[in-house]
């Protein structure tokens, strides 16, 4: 990569890792339990939020892919950075329930242009042979997010309480989100695009978001990651909480969680690669099936050694979701209608991602346990890896063989 194109891809994996994804999802599980001494809401109550949050952004995202496509990726990033970091702001001051769902459905539907779509776009027009690797890097900042997010936020509510965290997250977005999307983030030029070069062409015309919706491999697609990210994701703001009920201490559930996150940056960093070199259906496969064997460790009951491979287990399974997803949709439609193909996709994927942390707020909340809701993830894990089998082969140029320096 020359310098350009490396500082769009580093800039790109921070952006992401300051999304709502990130900073609406890591950070709950923190806070979560310092809201319920204060306020008295119980666990289902506060993880709706989240799931409100993706449901507003599911609801959202395809008009912003639309727009992103129409307009450009950074006419789109910018405004929305500002009403995220505002809503950060926000919740430190929330003094009712109302005010904190509220919050989270601004962050899902104002503020939804700050979610990997738009990004993943800039990565796209920028890089064609080695894609896979670009988008890894850059959406590892998601594994970046909830690797610090937890750490962060939880040294803030030690020190100063649990607003101080929403406040710390808000001071990242403006201080450091926005002056490098403004400095930095932008689409390739049209003489340094790979698309402009004429071997590319086909892969930039690609299918229009209705061409996509008649072929099987994307309703495929949209199955295998729904499934995937209603388990993986509803995990996430429950971690801290079902450590912390299996005897670890605060401290120690952040920095377990923080693991996870280190994982998914890792593991993306490894697919991203990988990717680029092998067929991407057989590295779903794999890591898909490592998902599952992460969630029985925790169903288990095991000692507390083993919520280390756990995380590392589950998070790496982390970096073969979305970033797939992304590498998969250019790689099946072409680029002609990226970000509006992909944020469809993706708007399922959130679906899945709200309703995920409610349904493991709610089995908590009529069991007290979390068991039973992570015996039956590990074989839907196994469906999702089973799924990738149905997918058509794509062509060899598109997986990597040589088509651009980039």
């Amino acid at each position: 990569m020359r310098f350009k194109e490396y500082s769009i891809v580093a800039i790109s994996l921070f952006g992401i890792s300051t999304g709502p994804a990130a900073f609406g999802l890591a950070s709950i599980g923190v806070v979560s339990e310092p809201m319920t001494i204060e306020f008295g809401w119980s666990r289902t109550a506060i993880s709706a939020a989240v799931s409100i949050m993706m449901l507003c952004t599911a609801a959202c995202l395809p008009v912003a892919g639309r727009i992103i496509d129409r307009l450009g990726a950074r006419r789109v990033l910018i405004p929305s950075i500002l009403p995220l970091a505002l809503s950060m702001i926000g919740l430190a001051f929330v003094q009712s329930y109302w005010q904190f769902i509220a919050l989270y459905i601004a962050m899902g539907t104002i503020a939804v242009g700050t979610n990997s779509t738009a990004y993943m776009r800039v990565i796209t027009s920028w890089f064609d042979h080695r894609r896979g690797l670009a988008i890894g890097i850059a959406g590892s900042g998601t594994g970046l997010g909830f690797a610090y997010v937890p750490v962060f936020t939880q040294a803030l509510v030690e020190h100063w309480g649990w607003r101080a965290g929403y406040l710390g997250l808000a001071l990242i977005l403006l201080l450091g989100t926005l002056p490098l999307v403004l400095l930095a983030i932008h689409e390739a030029p049209e003489h340094n695009a790979p698309h402009d070069r004429p071997e590319a062409r086909a892969a930039q015309q690609g299918d229009s978001i209705r061409e996509a919706m008649r072929k099987a491999d994307f309703w495929v697609l949209g199955g295998i990651f729904v499934v995937l990210a209603f388990v993986l994701y509803g995990l996430i703001p429950h971690l801290v909480p079902l450590l912390q009920d299996r005897g670890v201490s605060a401290g120690q559930a952040a920095w377990i969680a923080s693991l996870f996150g280190s994982a998914a940056f890792a593991g993306r960093l490894l697919i991203g690669f990988m990717v680029d070199q092998f067929d991407a259906r057989r590295i779903a496969v794999i890591f898909f099936s490592l998902s599952a064997l992460g969630l029985l460790l925790l169903a288990l009951p095991l000692p507390t050694w083993a919520f280390l491979p756990a995380a590392l287990l589950l998070g790496g399974s982390l970096g073969a979701e979305v970033d797939m997803l992304a590498y998969l949709t250019s790689r099946y439609f072409g680029l002609r209608s990226f970000a509006q193909i992909f944020s469809t996709l993706f708007a399922a994927v959130m679906v899945a991602m709200g309703l995920g942390p409610l349904a493991f707020g709610f089995v908590f909340d009529m069991s007290g346990s979390y068991t039973a809701i992570l015996a039956i993830g590990a074989p839907i894990c196994l469906v999702a890896a089973g799924m990738v089998l149905l997918l058509s082969p794509y062509a060899q140029r598109a997986r990597g063989g040589q088509v651009t320096t980039t």
